[in-house]
């Protein structure tokens, strides 16, 4: 069982200038759980060796005792803290577990939506770039941004930026921020993974415009960028890849 995403989490907030674009992520226990339900209201469960957003739960506090399951596009309310534990474990199994703060995501027609953004470096260099971004928008009804297992849509960044509550922000102010903290992930994780030369980040942004470093893999899938009718970025991960 892979134990990288908190290995990664504890190397990216060891930085000063990182660590308040990092959500808070512990080990899932009950009492985790609860501190982190009754603090953000909304957390997510990941498991540890999971991707492309399998394994998901989102659980939101709705105050009188009661909380919401959201996993896949199916909801279900509990009563009481007990049941709703019961009910996770149920549905975590024996698979290892995290539990992080849920970033209030921004949203396209009521969909939520996080960037994809590649940070490659070339061999015998040490300078980190932004090769390619996407904005991935979750299908109806899905927490989860992944484009196929929600059955979602993908979209420019500016596209996203203009359709969203955040078309009164520059949009170059938001991309600059979003390139900033993408390549201080990059050169944050190069001390635990040093001869490391591509990272494929999962960017969200809340109402503010605040910049969230929500995942780093580092084995992105490139079919994002096969998906989209400009290829030039795909051309562009490609050639990094082999120089």
């Amino acid at each position: 069982m892979s134990l990288s995403k908190m290995k990664k989490y504890k190397c990216m907030i060891r930085s000063k200038r990182l660590v308040s674009h990092v959500p808070k992520t512990r080990w899932m226990k009950r009492s985790n759980l609860w501190d982190f339900a009754s603090k953000y209201g909304q957390v997510i469960l990941k498991p540890l060796g999971g991707s492309r957003g399998s394994g998901v739960i989102q659980v939101s506090s709705l105050g009188d005792d009661r909380y919401e399951i959201h996993r896949e596009n199916i909801r279900r309310i509990l009563h009481g803290k007990e049941r709703t534990y019961r009910y996770v474990r149920e549905k975590t199994g024996s698979r290892k577990y995290i539990v992080q703060r849920r970033v209030p995501l921004v949203t396209v027609d009521n969909r939520p939506f996080d960037i994809r953004v590649i940070v490659q470096r070339k061999k015998h260099s040490s300078t980190w770039k932004v090769t390619g971004i996407v904005a991935k928008v979750a299908g109806k009804g899905y927490i989860v941004t992944n484009n196929t297992r929600s059955k979602g849509t993908l979209l420019p960044v500016k596209t996203a930026f203009k359709t969203s509550c955040l078309k009164s922000l520059s949009t170059e102010s938001l991309l600059d921020n979003i390139y900033k903290n993408a390549i201080r992930t990059a050169k944050s994780l190069r001390r635990i993974y040093p001869h490391h030369r591509i990272y494929g980040l999962d960017i969200g942004l809340d109402q503010s415009g605040h910049v969230w470093i929500i995942e780093a893999n580092r084995k992105p899938l490139m079919s994002h960028f096969l998906k989209i009718k400009d290829k030039s970025m795909y051309r562009r991960i490609m050639a990094y890849k082999k120089g």
